[in-house]
């Protein structure tokens, strides 16, 4: 991962110089900002294309997927050496940053939220990219809880009897991230509006990679109209025993449809109502996803059994956490 040659070690000394740029990436990695969170390795070749692996970062905190693929390295000086830097922007893609040819060359400075994945010494009249051209640069986090989707944004259903994502925009877990050991820890909340004498229920369903991993009737108001909303949340963690079979656990908790709220706030303490407190897990010993070979899809929906416009379910937030 991230290193400064000694000298002598790379293809020059100017490689074992600390820069501010390589300082500055420093620090947004080891803060979580713009870091790695897995493959992103950079290797040379027997041209000016250098090899960027697969996987996966966090650029101003949003995870982007990378594709494996090759980078371009612009023609070289004709007798002055410069340093390029390999990042992965904004947008989840891959950029060389082209730095200025002098005597004594520094790195260019990156756009906002770059993530750096290594420096690229380009000598006078070089055509190509060996392994001792290129340092890592790569700041790892791998040590969790890492947050990796966060949606705050208030998230509403009625009159619907569909299956309706808990997701503004479901996240997509990057090919390669999702590995044999890893846990994806999910923690989710809101309100349920039941205020018609029309029986409901809603049917929970938790998917991966568009498999099924958890499916079952979580709720069911019976035919009292309530104008008061009930609070409910659900928390799992979907565990990757191996990287192509994974494991769920967790529990739903319900407050019932005649509970009377406080004065202030939804819910209330010390009540014995309750809808459902319940743990839940996957059956059969979970799922067979392969999360090394694709791109994968976490997703929760709700379905209520009828469309009214008084029934309605609310969701206040949802975390998705890398552990």
């Amino acid at each position: 991962m991230f290193t400064v040659p000694d000298k002598v070690e790379g293809d020059n000394d100017i490689q074992s110089i600390w820069f501010q740029e390589y300082i500055d990436a420093l620090v947004a990695g080891i803060q979580g900002i713009d870091c790695v969170l897995v493959g992103c390795g950079v290797t040379g070749g027997a041209d000016m294309t250098p090899a960027v692996a697969k996987g996966a970062v966090l650029t101003n905190g949003v995870l982007k997927a990378v594709t494996a693929g090759d980078v371009t390295i612009g023609a070289a000086h004709a007798s002055l050496p410069r340093i390029d830097l390999i990042v992965v922007d904004s947008s989840g893609a891959k950029q060389v940053r082209a730095g200025t040819a002098a005597s004594a060359p520094k790195p260019p400075a990156r756009s906002a939220n770059d993530v750096l994945l290594a420096s690229v010494y380009v000598a006078a009249n070089d055509t190509t990219i060996g392994t001792g051209c290129i340092d890592d640069k790569r700041v790892p986090c791998t040590q969790g809880p890492i947050v990796i989707f966060k949606e705050t944004t208030v998230r509403s259903q009625n009159t619907s009897a569909a299956a309706v994502s808990l997701f503004a925009a479901a996240p997509v877990i990057p090919n390669g991230l999702f590995l044999a050991g890893r846990i994806l820890r999910v923690r989710t909340g809101g309100n349920v509006l039941h205020n018609t004498t029309t029986g409901m229920t809603i049917t929970v369903i938790i998917t991966y990679g568009g498999t099924t991993i958890f499916s079952d009737v979580a709720l069911t108001y019976g035919t009292t109209a309530d104008t008061d909303r009930q609070a409910w949340r659900l928390e799992f963690d979907l565990v990757a025993s191996a990287s192509n079979a994974q494991k769920l656990v967790g529990f739903w908790l319900a407050q019932g449809p005649t509970v009377t709220p406080p004065a202030t706030g939804i819910g209330d303490i010390a009540t014995d109502e309750q809808l459902g407190v319940s743990p839940i897990a996957s059956a059969n010993g979970g799922i067979a996803v392969d999360s090394d070979a694709a791109d994968r899809t976490l997703d929760i929906t709700f379905t209520m059994s009828n469309s009214n416009a008084s029934h309605e379910w609310v969701r206040e937030y949802v975390t998705v956490e890398l552990l």
